[in-house]
């Protein structure tokens, strides 16, 4: 019998600690993290010779794993993924790398840098960290792609990739997505039970809705500024809203599945 594997495509600023700690409570012993020194890319080469050296693991997790992930002969693996509004990201990764204890550079950056400086900071330098992050996440495949500026082209790989997942789900609707994975990947893991916490966030309200975030962005970065996070947001907005889409389609067909 094949064993079967759940693999966690963990997006920085996320929801990725939150659902972490439901894999880890559940799963136990057999979860495992996926992390290669300097966050390098975890190809699919990488994560089949982790899935190799740890045969007992039921469920990884990792920041850094591409998709789709390898089948085996002797395992078969399920992913799931959170993806977000990529607006409400930005000030997300500001506030993390700000009280973040580490000598990165975006963190050292947090330290000295108001919210505005940050963000023109980082799109000035490394602006895949606020722009289309999510679309470049699900779509590359190979270190030598390293930070780059996604393509419509990568939206096409990433739509590709998201729906070839078990469970595509949104933070902001966090508690819908756990219900449906406990009901899909229930056939894998019987009685299988992810938890609803929300941790890593101030509290759950800090899930705003679209024209709140948009609006509080503005107040202290200015229209323009916020004009350009958009622009460079384009290919996210669409995954994510492609990805809240396929999460409703399954609910719907999981709610079929159990009328009489």
């Amino acid at each position: 019998m094949k064993r079967t594997i759940l693999i966690h495509h963990h997006i920085f600023k996320n929801a990725g600690t939150s659902l972490q700690y439901a894999l880890k409570k559940y799963f136990e012993d057999k979860y495992f993290e996926c992390e290669l020194p300097q966050s390098k890319m975890v190809t699919e080469d990488d994560l089949k010779n982790f899935i190799l050296e740890h045969p007992q693991a039921l469920a990884i997790s990792g920041h850094h794993i591409c998709m789709p992930t390898p089948q085996g002969k002797d395992y078969q693996t399920l992913s799931i993924i959170l993806l977000r509004n990529p607006l409400a990201r930005v000030e997300s990764i500001y506030k993390f790398e700000k009280k973040q204890n580490a000598q990165t550079e975006g963190a050292i950056k947090a330290k000295e840098l108001d919210f505005k400086g940050y963000v023109r900071w980082r799109l000035d330098k490394t602006p895949t960290m606020l722009c289309n992050y999510q679309t470049y996440y699900c779509a590359r495949k190979n270190k030598s792609e390293g930070s780059k500026i996604p393509t419509e082209q990568d939206l096409k790989i990433a739509l590709q990739n998201i729906r070839g997942t078990a469970v595509v789900g949104t933070v902001e609707r966090y508690e819908e997505t756990l219900e449906l994975a406990n009901k899909i990947l229930v056939q894998d893991y019987p009685g299988i039970n992810l938890e609803y916490t929300f941790l890593n966030v101030t509290n759950k309200k800090e899930v705003k809705l679209e024209e709140e975030i948009k609006n509080k962005l503005a107040a202290v970065l200015g229209e323009e500024m916020v004009n350009e996070l958009e622009e460079g947001n384009k290919l996210d907005k669409m995954l994510w809203r492609v990805g809240d889409r396929v999460l409703t389609e399954k609910l719907a067909e999981e709610l079929e599945l159990v009328e009489p």
